[in-house]
């Protein structure tokens, strides 16, 4: 299973954290770890933790294009099987 590590920045706006859930969800991505902390400009720092065999390349195409996220950044954990 490959595992991947996900820095977001997004919009606090209604719905935006369940749009990020639900995304990783339909794309078939397990959410292993999911921490969300609102900044002094209303953004959100995400940090979350996804497996899949899926390629990593189809969640991150998808979650760019929600108007809520502003920077996403993708590793691939180095314990990743």
């Amino acid at each position: 299973m490959n595992r991947f590590n996900l820095r977001l920045v997004a919009r606090n706006t209604p719905g935006s954290l369940e749009r990020i859930l639900n995304t990783s969800r339909v794309r078939g991505f397990a959410i292993n770890h999911f921490e969300a902390e609102l900044d002094s400009e209303q953004h959100y720092a995400i940090e979350m933790a996804v497996s899949s065999e899926r390629n990593i390349e189809q969640l991150v195409l998808q979650l760019t294009k929600q108007f809520d996220i502003r920077e996403l950044e993708q590793r691939r954990c180095r314990d990743a099987v």
